[in-house]
């Protein structure tokens, strides 16, 4: 920089710390690309091999353990809970047990709890 303030501009470029990389801004950006993919393909690799967690949320019943299931695996109905005054009426996708889940045709897709319903008993 000038004396005055004003910028030289017949100071030579130094190059800085990437003076000596020789890689055009297209082949940078494959890089990058390349990279990102293979990242992305390690992480659904990881999570598809480790499976997936069931949980059951029983709202107050007798307790169902979760189970762990892999990436498109049908589910094992587990033993019906029990919650008095009540009948178990499936379970659910959902918390508010509009979307019943069914074990002859749902896959895992991931991490999921499924909903216990329920109606009260008529005595």
């Amino acid at each position: 920089m000038a004396a005055n303030g004003s910028q030289n501009q017949d100071a030579p470029n130094q190059g800085g710390l990437y003076k000596h990389v020789k890689m055009s801004v297209r082949s940078a950006n494959i890089l990058v690309g390349v990279l990102l993919a293979a990242l992305v393909i390690v992480i659904v690799f990881v999570a598809i091999n480790n499976g997936f967690k069931v949980s059951f949320d029983t709202d107050g019943a007798s307790r169902v353990d979760a189970v762990e299931a892999m990436y498109g695996d049908l589910l094992i109905e587990p033993e019906t809970p029990v919650k008095e005054g009540y009948v178990f009426c499936g379970w659910y996708r959902d918390i508010d047990c509009t979307v019943e889940w069914d074990f002859a045709t749902d896959k895992v897709e991931g991490d999921l709890t499924l909903y216990a319903g329920w109606d009260e008993k008529n005595e």
